[in-house]
């Protein structure tokens, strides 16, 4: 689902991040920061709102998000604008629609192995060469037919591996899985759409020639502290996959 970022419906929700967001927005639209001057440092911010380093760093990007200011880590955020601009930002209401997907379809675990994340995955990653993390490699059918709709290659931290026994007899996805029964809670969704090739492995699973033309989405799920949960990278054919998107603009 989408929302414009516009308007301050640009941060919903009751997390602390957007509760943050939505009183230095105020601040910013009162006056309290006029345009071009400096927010408080973070360590100031954290003293002053009483919350997490990780808390305040995450409403300083929704702000950099919607325009409202500019800067970044270690050199400051400055007021740009006293109102969001009028471009728009994409992110997620809920993850409803991402579980109803995958009851709709059939899930199939190919193979999953322990891996130790190379220099080149831990920084894809933004975590540390040499940790233990888990790869499944999982192939998507329709419920009814069984045709092939996408090819993932799912990665998630060591210590969640027990849920990986259940996602082989189950259709719920494997962030659902780590909600339900290692007591996380997914409270953001990052994803990019892109275009890539099918390298052998999907190209066999999915029916379509190695080097064929795929649609490549990729998401990362992180926690309610700001933990990376899992990455999944998924390849759909492009004539059997369409990813609708709607836009509600504010006046």
């Amino acid at each position: 689902m989408t929302r414009p970022a516009a308007a301050s419906a640009a941060i919903p929700g009751n997390t602390k991040h957007a509760m943050v967001a939505r009183a230095l927005m105020q601040d910013i639209a009162s006056g309290k920061y006029p345009v071009g001057a400096q927010l408080p440092s973070e360590p100031d911010l954290v003293a002053a709102l009483g919350v997490s380093r990780q808390t305040i760093r995450t409403a300083l990007r929704y702000l950099r998000d919607v325009g409202l200011i500019s800067g970044s880590q270690g050199v400051g955020s400055f007021v740009r604008a006293s109102a969001p601009s009028r471009r728009y930002g994409y992110a997620f209401d809920s993850v409803t629609d991402l579980v109803q997907y995958a009851a709709d379809t059939v899930m199939r675990v190919l193979s999953r192995r322990e891996i130790t994340l190379t220099a080149e995955q831990a920084e894809w990653l933004g975590r540390k060469q040499g940790e233990a993390w888990w790869q499944v490699h999982t192939l998507r059918v329709t419920a009814g037919l069984g045709e092939p709709v996408a090819s993932s290659v799912i990665l998630i931290p060591y210590v969640f591996g027990q849920v990986l026994d259940e996602a082989e007899h189950s259709s719920e996805a494997i962030f659902s899985l780590i909600e339900r029964r290692m007591g996380e809670s997914i409270t953001e969704i990052r994803q990019s759409i892109s275009i890539a090739r099918a390298d052998d492995a999907h190209a066999e699973v999915l029916g379509v020639p190695p080097g064929d033309a795929v649609m490549c989405m990729e998401r990362r799920y992180f926690g309610r502290t700001g933990d990376l949960l899992e990455v999944t990278r998924t390849l759909h054919p492009a004539e059997k996959f369409q990813y609708d998107m709607r836009v509600r603009v504010n006046p």
